[in-house]
């Protein structure tokens, strides 16, 4: 089985995470169930809940990929997730072509830019 989740180094993640920006990887919808199941264990162990309202999933596909998902929502146990096109982890806008043109249209917008002239 090809590992799932994001390598870094020599090291494989499922679970990336910041303080409460918590973000799940996986191949399949099995392997997003099982990590899920396993946060939402520990959470509940420490009298945390998972923030239904919050948590969104996104399926990233190559942009060559005729096969389309069309499923509009995630459920696993009691929780029913929307499914999004983009969303940001850690300040970097991330989307399910895996292109980086939404982020960067995104900074310059954000960026103030002024001009300067030399008045004589």
């Amino acid at each position: 089985m090809v590992p799932s989740g994001i390598k870094i180094g020599k090291e494989q993640f499922n679970v990336l995470a910041y303080a409460d920006d918590i973000a799940l990887n996986g191949w399949n919808e099995m392997e997003i169930r099982k990590h899920f199941v396993e946060i939402e264990n520990f959470a509940r162990k420490f009298g945390l809940q998972i923030n239904q309202g919050k948590t969104k999933y996104m399926i990233v596909e190559r942009k060559n990929n005729l096969k389309k998902n069309k499923i509009g929502h995630f459920k696993i146990k009691n929780y029913k997730f929307e499914r999004v096109e983009n969303f940001k982890y850690l300040g970097v806008i991330l989307n399910k072509d895996n292109n980086n043109q939404i982020d960067l249209q995104e900074r310059i917008k954000n960026t103030n830019i002024f001009y300067a002239t030399k008045i004589f």
